[in-house]
């Protein structure tokens, strides 16, 4: 793989509800100031104005990519198909970094490389730099709080249990995830839940995800707005199989049902599990030895069956978009 290839800076931006263009043009600032040799940048916009647009192209310019959307799609459905679209003209990339509009670097200079450094490490197929907002590391209990300015992982990287999870702000992506999937992000849900999927989508690949040590970046919560292309919750089927209003768990593209997975046999066996933090779908322990699946081929089909649109669903082609390199 090129050496020029090793990370793809993939920057998040929404207009449904709002430009933010000076906000995104120092993030994008940030990014470029990064001293680390082999890294692009690409703006995976959705919907913002032209007049935005514009304004960070006449910044900007050939410095960075830029893959323009003008359909109302989820997050996890821009940011798939700018990696795809990225892949497609420059080759695939040893990473791919999400960024959400709302996270700056600052006058760090040294985010990329750290987080690649982690990526290095044996087993390690995701890895997250802490954000000083909104980040839920008291998921993982004592002593971590919600949300802090202080840098709470601290010496060494946290390797995440499997079942357990922590929001995305930026999150570095290993290829191998890209290869088997032909994705990075599971694309099924409308608004939520994505982020309890990562510790198995880690696990199918029998690897690790990992918070970065040491460093912490700023985050603005929903500078773009909540999320927007799609509503938060909707009216859907319990665990009893009752629909209850605002389910927030059960919300899922294409008429999925998460039900379908919950309640699999062979999921459950397999090692899946799903918003163990509200009980929803616990894993079956016996499926691993020391956080490894017992079968990840087993693991990654299911995988691929629950967590990720199938072409039939989705055709990336069919996405309206504008992508300049």
């Amino acid at each position: 793989m090129s050496a020029d290839r090793k990370i793809l800076v993939v920057y998040n931006t929404c207009g449904i509800n709002r430009d933010n263009t000076e906000w995104y043009k120092n993030c994008i600032n940030s990014f470029l100031q990064q001293e680390f040799d082999g890294f692009r940048v690409v703006l995976s916009s959705c919907l913002n104005s032209s007049e935005c647009i514009k304004d960070i192209y006449s910044t900007f310019g050939n410095k960075i990519s830029y893959n323009l959307i003008s359909d109302a799609v989820t997050v996890n459905v821009s940011f798939n198909d700018t990696v795809r679209r990225c892949v497609s003209e420059f080759g695939e990339f040893e990473s791919y970094l999400y960024v959400d509009s709302g996270c700056t670097f600052d006058d760090q200079k040294d985010i990329l490389e750290s987080a690649y450094s982690s990526l290095q490490k044996e087993n390690t197929s995701i890895v997250t730099v802490q954000a000083d907002t909104d980040e839920g590391l008291d998921q993982l209990g004592h002593p971590y709080v919600y949300e802090s300015r202080d840098i709470q992982v601290k010496d060494e990287d946290l390797v995440m249990p499997v079942g357990k999870g922590i929001n995305l702000h930026v999150a570095l992506f290993g290829n191998d995830i890209f290869k088997v999937y032909g994705k990075v992000l599971p694309d099924v849900f409308a608004a939520f839940c994505t982020e309890s999927t990562f510790s198995f989508l880690s696990a199918s690949l029998c690897s690790r995800w990992v918070i970065m040590a040491d460093k912490k970046i700023r985050h603005l919560k929903a500078v773009d707005g909540p999320v927007a292309s799609r509503p938060h919750r909707k009216a859907a089927p319990d665990k009893s199989g009752e629909i209850v209003e605002n389910n927030c768990w059960n919300n899922l593209m294409c008429g999925r049902n998460a039900l379908d997975f919950i309640e699999d046999p062979e999921a459950y066996a397999a090692g899946l599990g799903y918003e163990e933090h509200q009980e929803i779908m616990v894993h079956n322990k016996e499926s691993y030895t020391e956080g490894i699946p017992n079968n990840p081929s087993k693991l990654v089909s299911t995988i691929k069956k629950y967590l990720f649109l199938s072409d039939k669903e989705l055709d990336h082609s069919s996405i309206k978009t504008i992508f300049l390199s």
